[in-house]
């Protein structure tokens, strides 16, 4: 009779984080319950009450390890070189995409966030949209109206995220960068000067 590995303290948690993301993004905050992530880890409700004692806190450890997951992809994303002949917006959305690809549930959970979400998580969005808008920013700060360029390249790169997430088939890669680069390169073109 084989017996069941035990897990790490470290290892416990993670495996309660990740059943936890799937019952959230598949049904919403509100279908999360110790009893349901006890039973879907094989385990009883006083191993989760070692790792957690409270359900929001639970989901406010969840909520942190995301977010700074997809900070991790956003910041790699942004940090690479950018390519000859593209504009530094689509290079970035290019690296950001490729995160996306492979972390999708964790993209899923904070950019089609699940209606009955903690405020922490509404506080990490935020902080997330104003960290996305200072780098945006700094690609836009040459414009004479880099407010409205920021807000416009801001949605776009959200609803291409979107797409990529809701319908991947219908939504490749390219497609999507092909469409960001006709739309970044006009909001990031010099104004033209009138003598």
């Amino acid at each position: 009779m084989a017996t069941r590995r035990r897990l790490t303290g470290p290892q416990r948690r993670a495996q309660i984080l990740d059943v936890t993301r799937r019952i959230v993004v598949e049904q919403g905050y509100h279908a999360v319950a110790f009893e349901r992530v006890a039973a879907e880890c094989g385990v009883t409700r006083t191993v989760l009450y070692q790792q957690f004692d409270t359900l929001p806190e639970l989901l406010v450890a969840l909520i942190d390890r995301e977010v700074e997951r997809a900070f991790a992809g956003f910041r790699q994303a942004v940090a690479r070189p950018v390519p000859p002949d593209e504009d530094p917006f689509t290079a970035g959305l290019a690296g950001i995409l490729e995160a996306v690809d492979a972390a999708p549930a964790t993209w899923r959970m904070l950019m089609l966030p699940a209606e009955g979400g903690p405020p922490e998580l509404h506080q990490r969005l935020a902080r997330a949209r104003a960290v996305t808008r200072a780098h945006l920013h700094k690609l836009t700060g040459h414009q004479d109206d880099p407010d409205l360029s920021i807000r416009v390249l801001h949605a776009l790169a959200d609803e291409l995220v979107r797409l990529r997430l809701t319908d991947p088939d219908a939504h490749p890669v390219d497609r999507l960068l092909s469409q960001s680069r006709r739309i970044a390169r006009a909001c990031l073109a010099p104004m033209p000067t009138h003598d």
